[in-house]
Formats: structure tokens, sequence, C-alpha cells
């Protein structure tokens, strides 16, 4: 500022200078010459403190506006800083939670791994056991008659000779066959007539009539036939023979037999 002051006299004094040296016309008078000279002065001088006044205004406007840039350029770097703080609090916080969460799924995944063992484990042992139940059991017998015998109307064919007895279900005291497993049973009969004579019966379950037959026997011939029927069951549920009218089975080992027997198809 000093500078531009001193710079304003100095051009003021050659002015002053210039202006009083003598003039060139002879005729124009001192007083004029001087009237003019003062004139010129006092609006050089104007025009100095206009241009001075110009020149502090500028200079004012400049000092605020780098005080202004100044100011900003410190939010700026107040701005960059506070970022890079919130960045690298964020990275550590990302890093934190980052290690947490694999932790975790580590140890999610490391659980599920376990609980899928047992479920697979837990799961094969019911298959294991329900293959235990769904295996049916053997539920057999076979049995024929002793002999020739006549039974005579509504009694109950005994068939005294036991075969086979899986599961002991049939009893050759009382002909009857009384199931120890609920399931799909079939039972059969094969039988011979005795010459000239009839056979009436019928197999029963819980005194309902499953199968009812009727045969005739030819003298002098072994003629068989056979008989199927198919009943579910449950357990205590009895199977048996008996007559509708007095029958004469013929029984002959060499010839032909009279069986009555019995399977579980399926529990």
């Amino acid at each position: 500022m000093k500078k531009e002051v001193k710079f304003v006299v100095y051009v003021l004094n050659l002015a002053v200078t210039a202006l009083t040296a003598e003039p060139a016309c002879p005729v124009c008078s001192r007083y004029h010459y001087e009237e003019t000279l003062l004139e010129r002065v006092l609006r050089n001088e104007l025009a100095l403190e206009q241009t001075l006044k110009d020149i502090k205004e500028t200079n004012t406007k400049v000092v605020d506006s780098l005080k202004e840039l100044q100011n900003e350029n410190n939010k700026v770097n107040t701005a960059i800083e506070l970022m890079e703080r919130k960045q690298i609090s964020m990275e550590a916080t990302l890093g934190d939670t980052i290690k947490t969460a694999l932790a975790n799924v580590s140890e999610s995944l490391s659980h599920i791994l376990t609980e899928s063992g047992r479920s697979i484990k837990d799961m094969e042992d019911r298959v294991e056991r329900f293959k235990g139940d769904m295996k049916t059991p053997t539920v057999l017998f076979r049995a024929q008659l002793a002999s020739s015998i006549t039974v005579n109307t509504g009694q109950d064919v005994v068939f005294t000779r036991v075969e086979v007895n899986e599961g002991r279900c049939y009893d050759n005291g009382t002909g009857k066959f009384a199931a120890s497993v609920a399931g799909l049973y079939i039972f059969a009969l094969h039988y011979c007539t005795q010459g000239n004579k009839w056979i009436d019966a019928e197999i029963v379950h819980n005194n309902k009539t499953l199968q009812r037959f009727a045969h005739y026997g030819t003298e002098g011939k072994y003629l068989g036939s056979s008989l199927q029927a198919y009943v579910m069951m449950v357990m205590g549920d009895i199977v048996w023979m008996r007559t509708t009218s007095t029958s004469h089975f013929n029984q002959n080992d060499s010839h032909c037999t009279t069986t009555f027997s019995g399977v579980l198809i399926r529990a």
C-alpha cells in the first residue's frame, strides 16, 4: 500500500513540474496561466484520489476474496480430514463386522453340519425301524385229515394232522386258526369226496362265510377240488371250516388228501 501512495505522489510531482513551465504563448497572462494550471492540478488530484480509492476498494475486495478462499480451503481441508477419519473408522468397523460375520457363519455352518449329521442318523435309524416294522412275519400253517370222516350239519371240520405251523396260530384240537398278526391272509382248502356222497361246507371268518361249496363224489373215482379265500384280519380273528349239511370227506394218503392251509401275505 505505501508503494502505491509513493507512486501516486511521484506522478503528481511530475505533473506539477510540467505545468509550472512558462507558457509558449507570450500574449497569455500569467494569472490566466496559473488559474489553468491550478484547475489541471485539481482535476489530476481528484482523478488520483478516485484512482487511489478504486485501488483501495479493489485491494479490499481482493483481500476479502483471499480470506474467503482461505476459509473455504480450511472448510474443505476440515471436511477432507473428517472424511478420512470416517473412512478409517468405517474400514475398521467393516473389518470387525466381516470378522464377526465370518465367525458367525462358521459357527452356524458347523452347527448345521452337526444337526444335519444327527438328523441323517436319526432318519437312518427310523428307516431301519420302519424296515423292521414293514417286514412281514412268517405266519403259515398246513394241516390234513388223519382219515376219511363224516361230519354232521353245522359241525366244524378239524384237521388233526399238522404239517406246518409257523407262528403256532393253528389249533389242531379245534381246527381253528387265530391270527396273531393283523394283515391280509389267504386260506386254501383241498378236498376229496367219498364215492356217491356229498360235501357241503364253507370257510368261515368270525362266524361269517367267506366261501361256500358243494361237491358230489363219483363211485370208484378219486375226485378232488380246491377252494381259496382272502380276508383282512386283526389280531384275535378266527378262521375255520364247517359243514352246511352232512359231508363225507375222503382221505387217502396214496391217492387223495384233504388239507386246510393258510398264510399271512402282508402285515
